[in-house]
């Protein structure tokens, strides 16, 4: 069997290790993991563990990746399973993937969809129509979605809110022309007739 010939620190990240086996570099792993499986120089190893070791490899670097795509901002589930397949990781470490960071609370689609209409309210108002497509799109479950824009309690805010720069362009048009585009833009925007209605209504 082989046996390990030497354990380097990378130049380049001090806490990742090369594991050298039979005089060659086959494998690196975190300082974290190197520490767990307790590794030594003239420890032989059997395939089975090597192939371990390797996945276990392979695991870390792809979860130290998903931790930095979260860091920005919450993310769903699809979005972190499309950010691992657009790097090419296989299956297996993905699913390992998103077993543990669901587990740990990165990924949780009821807060990420609240947290979405949150900021959809905040900065570019959607009517419900929109933000269930949105939500949609990024394989948000149905109940989860139901749940979420049944705490809209307001649309009518939303639409004023969407609405109110636009309106200091339209006010100088036309009256006819002034409300087909205003209607025309919220209906863009997913707002429901009902709520169009009311909006228009009032100014």
């Amino acid at each position: 069997m082989p046996f390990i010939t030497s354990i380097k620190s990378q130049k380049r990240k001090k806490n990742r290790f090369n594991i050298y086996l039979d005089g060659k570099f086959v494998f690196g792993l975190s300082a974290e993991a190197l520490a767990k499986v307790n590794l030594n120089i003239g420890q032989e190893l059997s395939f089975q563990e090597i192939n371990d070791l390797i996945f276990k490899n392979k695991l870390g670097k792809s979860l130290d990746r998903v931790y930095h795509f979260l860091s920005y901002r919450p993310r769903s589930e699809k979005e972190v399973r499309d950010y691992l397949k657009k790097k090419k990781i296989d299956e297996e470490i993905t699913e390992e993937i998103i077993d543990k960071v669901k587990k740990l609370g990165y990924i949780n689609d009821l807060e990420f969809a609240h947290w979405w209409v949150e900021q959809r309210s905040t900065f570019r108002p959607r009517g419900k129509r929109a933000l269930r497509v949105e939500l949609r799109q990024k394989w948000i479950a149905p109940e989860i979605i139901n749940e979420v824009l049944n705490s809209i309690t307001d649309e009518v805010f939303l639409a004023q809110k969407a609405i109110q720069k636009k309106m200091e362009i339209y006010k100088k048009l036309p009256l006819r022309e002034s409300r087909q585009k205003a209607v025309a833009y919220l209906q863009r925007r997913g707002f429901s007739w009902e709520t169009i209605k009311k909006v228009l209504n009032e100014k």
